[in-house]
């Protein structure tokens, strides 16, 4: 005999809802997923990235110096271009997901949420040229300086923040001590070229290439995630490991991203009818019904 086991059925976990879909919200359920309905979703809200310090694309000799990133960095191309054939020419910047940033201007430290740096008039400054900054998720940061050690080994940790950690050498040294810095200006345990740094932050380890020297650095960046949902998973540090709704009917995107719709605010919800992760232990499932409940999605 045939044994057919039913699943869920589109919401049968909701018990009740804000009026005109207000608690519904369109998601993307991220490739290789495939959630039942009522499935506890996390937000993919974070990943490690870097990004070289770009040269000049025209005729120009401008140089640009002091990059660094800040809580709203994207991965993709930030394209700086000049406007203007001038010693202080102004420039546009133009994030990867096509937002116009605030005009800069050469000569004057640019700053904003996304990227800040300079760019300094190397003798000729010519409108049309531009400087790409390709922020490329999971590269290893290239050394800033004289010095040739390289970076590996890279994983973030649970309170990893976005934008820039600097990871600086302090001394010239094969087994150079570093000091690392995180993005709200924080500074983190120390640690040692050639011996791996852990941390609830950040993790990585810099070997020691021929020449480490006493200032030069390294630009880690924690960029924005594509913002896709998996299901909810409390050991993850990319975002899923915050609750973030509960899937309204079941989504199959073992192929590709797929669209679905989700449970985000102002609901209440019956917690026997809520499917999870393999992984998710009975233990753990009371932080992910504490972390909705904050969003207004209430158990029963």
């Amino acid at each position: 005999m045939t044994i057919l086991t039913e699943g869920r059925h589109t919401a049968e976990f909701l018990v009740s809802e804000a009026e005109d879909n207000r608690s519904r919200e369109t998601v993307t359920v991220a490739s290789g997923q495939d959630l039942d309905a009522g499935a506890v979703l996390g937000k993919l809200t974070k990943r490690q990235a870097a990004a070289a310090i770009p040269t000049n694309a025209g005729t120009g000799s401008g140089v640009m110096t002091a990059l660094t990133f800040g809580p709203d960095v994207q991965v993709g191309s930030y394209v700086i271009a000049l406007t203007e054939t001038s010693a202080t020419a102004a420039f546009t910047v133009t994030a990867p997901d096509g937002t116009s940033l605030p005009n800069g201007a050469v000569g004057t430290a640019y700053t904003s949420s996304h990227l800040s740096f300079s760019i300094a008039d190397g003798g000729t400054m010519t409108a049309g040229d531009t400087y790409t900054v390709a922020v490329t998720a999971a590269q290893a940061p290239a050394i800033v300086g004289t010095g040739t050690g390289v970076m590996s080994g890279i994983t973030l940790g649970k309170h990893a923040q976005r934008g820039a950690y600097r990871v600086q050498l302090l001394a010239t040294s094969a087994t150079a001590e570093f000091e690392v810095i995180a993005p709200d200006g924080s500074k983190l345990k120390r640690g040692q070229v050639a011996t791996a740094y852990t941390s609830d932050h950040v993790n990585f380890t810099v070997a020691n290439a021929g020449t480490m020297t006493a200032g030069d650095y390294y630009i880690l960046i924690v960029a924005n995630g594509t913002d896709q949902v998996e299901a909810w998973d409390p050991t993850a540090v990319d975002g899923t490991q915050d609750a973030y709704g509960i899937l309204y009917a079941a989504v199959d995107a073992s192929s590709a991203a797929t669209a679905g719709v989700a449970i985000v605010r102002n609901a209440q919800i019956n917690s026997d009818e809520l499917t999870w992760a393999t992984t998710v232990t009975s233990g753990q499932k009371p932080t992910a019904i504490n972390q909705l409940a904050a969003a207004g999605i209430i158990a029963r």
